[in-house]
């Protein structure tokens, strides 16, 4: 990564906004190339939808093995008729009654055990009951066939949506995250997989459907019958069907010759189903997608489906969702399907283990975005630059913690600001803190540990490996950026300089945080800090880990200073403008300021000391009685800060006195009450 350029970019696109050291900015917006904003923008149908969803209330005692939708699209009536087939085995305590999620909108014809006779059920609001014939033990298999029909009501995203095209009639599911309930039964919950899934689907004959896995089969009569099969464990959110008059194309991806080294020859088909508007050339985003792929398994590992396909469907919907091997995308752009994409990797073969860890997904295809335009500056020059910087931007929109803890609106647990830009942001500080080499490293052991490979993950799944690659203790980065913690640092320094006797010049920086509830529950963010002294001869970079408040730090440098830079490539999230006073050391110690003045709860003490010395500070009133002090402590030369508790004193006039090595300085202040 090309850094010093990155914190020029950063610089340009945000300081405009943030000068006046405000705590955030309005996002700024990079082209059509932001994919993660057309995702969101996908996310915006919920507007006009109920804001919140209930929770799974299917049965916890089964792992789901196998979904068959056998399903009959009518756009007479808007109307979705057929049998879903269930297959689980019993888990943890015996089953007598299985229960599935279901939308009380859709009818239940009847419900027959597999191979077997019809089974009683009952459908009281959400929930599909459905009484087995007897007791199943552990380990024991469940199997039933459900026929149902009925006209899906869209929630969250869409769910199940009817619509028209250019007078063309069309249908589209996006379930993420409660919605598959709204027009199929299942256990609707991302941590139970099934193993495989079969989708198939009958249209009029004018239509195609696009669906997950392989098409096994098309059968052609007075409708059509599509049946796609899928071999890979998937959630039942990513179970997706798209119909439209569709054109179809295929392109190939072409496993580059190191990759082939790595991973063995790979050439695989990648599907796109266009709206028939008579054009003929895919647009470049979405021929794009092979070179994404490359990139993708250059640093996450084999694409996790390679023996079934990648594939598009066209939608109507803004943006894209991540439907496993297929794609649905309402936009043609590069960042949009490099966000798309990266899911396959990071939502579909690793789905979250519940939903409050849903920044697994987007943070991760966010960040996919910027690893694609990063390994293409000459196609894309300055736009990874420019894209991570609005990252950073809208991150500082961010409330709460990255772990989303309010998952019943929808709106919440998909903020832009939160899961998608944080997310990403908190991944690029990562790679930072344990370096290029380990992060890549995380990246691919994440993405192949067998304990989340084809399963699910939480945050604390990514921060095992993470301390595995880098061999480094990271509790306080998570739980200062993940959870608990949430906010971001503000900073202020002080900087002074001094020719050295021995020769060269030595720098004293004095590092301030700031963060404060409701902004941040963070005391101190501990985070590796690069320090850029600016010289005559040219720019020393340094490398220290701030881990206090008020913290000074000393360096030489060969050259006399001119300035200093406190992390100039803005690794860190915080607000871009960072005060500071730079200036050459006074001949003598002193007081710069007491404030605020009049005090009536902390006062604050700014002095310089000219050496390290042994300082004591006291408080005095009016009748020269000592009412405070601090115990005497030694400091470094330069810059500090103390704090003075006023609680204890009445209202009046008062007088601070510094005593030093080099002296003593008093200097009055007022308390109020």
């Amino acid at each position: 990564m090309h850094k010093r350029v990155l914190g020029v970019w950063l610089g340009l696109l945000i300081i405009a906004s943030l000068a006046n050291a405000t705590r955030s900015a309005p996002p700024l917006s990079l082209q059509e190339a932001d994919g993660a904003a057309q995702c969101v923008e996908a996310k915006t149908l919920m507007a006009a939808r109920p804001a919140r969803e209930p929770f799974s209330v299917a049965s916890t005692n089964i792992d789901i093995k196998y979904y068959h939708l056998q399903l009959t699209v009518n756009f007479t009536t808007n109307t979705i008729a057929g049998v879903v087939r269930v297959v689980g085995k019993v888990v943890n305590s015996p089953m007598s009654v299985l229960i599935l999620d279901l939308k009380n909108n859709m009818t239940v014809t009847a419900v027959a055990q597999v191979g077997g006779g019809a089974l009683g059920f009952a459908h009281p609001g959400d929930a599909l009951n459905i009484t087995l014939p007897g007791s199943v033990p552990v380990n024991g298999n469940v199997a039933v066939d459900i026929t149902y029909n009925g006209a899906p009501v869209p929630t969250g995203f869409g769910s199940f949506v009817f619509g028209t095209r250019s007078g063309d009639r069309l249908a589209w599911s996006l379930s993420e995250p409660y919605g598959a309930r709204d027009w199929w039964p299942c256990k609707d919950h991302p941590s139970d997989k099934a193993d495989s899934v079969r989708v198939t689907v009958t249209v009029p004959s004018q239509y195609r459907v696009g669906s997950q896995g392989k098409l096994v089969e098309t059968t052609v009569g007075p409708n059509k019958i599509y049946d796609w099969k899928s071999n890979y464990p998937i959630a039942n959110y990513l179970i997706s069907v798209a119909v439209g008059e569709y054109v179809p194309q295929t392109t190939t991806y072409t496993r580059s010759a190191p990759l082939a080294a790595l991973y063995g020859p790979l050439s695989m088909p990648i599907d796109h189903l266009m709206y028939d508007d008579g054009a003929t050339i895919l647009p470049t985003g979405w021929v794009n997608a092979a070179d994404c792929m490359d990139v993708f398994e250059h640093w996450f590992g084999p694409y996790p489906f390679a023996n079934e396909k990648y594939g598009h469907s066209e939608t109507t919907f803004g943006g894209g969702m991540e439907h496993q091997t297929m794609t649905s995308l309402g936009g043609t752009s590069v960042g949009l399907v490099a966000h798309e994409l990266g899911h396959q990797w990071f939502g579909d073969m690793i789905s979250p283990k519940q939903w409050p860890h849903l920044w697994l997904n987007e943070g991760f295809a966010t960040y996919a975005e910027l690893l694609y335009y990063e390994s293409r500056p000459l196609q894309y020059p300055g736009t990874f630059e420019g894209l991570l910087a609005t990252r950073y931007n809208a991150a500082l929109e961010a409330q709460g913690t990255l772990v989303v803890e309010d998952t019943t609106s929808v709106g919440n647990m998909f903020a832009n600001s939160r899961v998608y830009a944080k997310g990403a942001v908190v991944l690029h500080m990562l790679r930072n803190v344990i370096g290029d080499v380990d992060f890549k490293n995380t990246l691919l052991a994440y993405a192949n540990d067998p304990a989340v490979k084809y399963r699910s993950a939480t945050s604390a799944d990514l921060q095992r490996v993470a301390e595995q690659q880098s061999g480094e203790d990271l509790d306080t980065f998570f739980s200062q950026w993940v959870t608990p913690g949430f906010g971001e640092p503000f900073y202020r320094s002080f900087n002074y300089w001094q020719a050295s006797p021995g020769g060269g010049w030595d720098v004293w920086t004095t590092l301030e945080q700031f963060q404060d509830m409701p902004y941040s529950n963070v005391s101190v963010f501990v985070m590796p800090m690069d320090i850029a002294v600016q010289t005559t001869s040219g720019e020393q970079r340094f490398r220290v880990q701030n881990n206090q408040r008020h913290q000074v730090f000393q360096f030489h440098v060969n050259a006399q200073p001119t300035g200093v830079l406190i992390d100039p490539d803005y690794w860190i999230l915080r607000p871009f403008e960072i005060l500071s006073d730079t200036g050459v050391t006074p001949a003598l110690f002193t007081i710069r300021s007491l404030s605020p003045n009049p005090a009536s709860a902390e006062l604050r003490l700014d002095y310089v000391l000219g050496r390290e010395s042994s300082v004591q500070i006291d408080v005095f009133d009016v009748a020269g009685r000592r009412v405070s002090t601090k115990p005497a402590f030694t400091a470094l030369a330069g810059p500090h800060v103390a704090a003075i508790d006023t609680h204890t004193l009445a209202a009046g006039v008062y007088f601070l006195r510094l005593r030093s090595s080099e002296g003593i300085a008093t200097k009055k202040f007022v308390v109020v009450r």
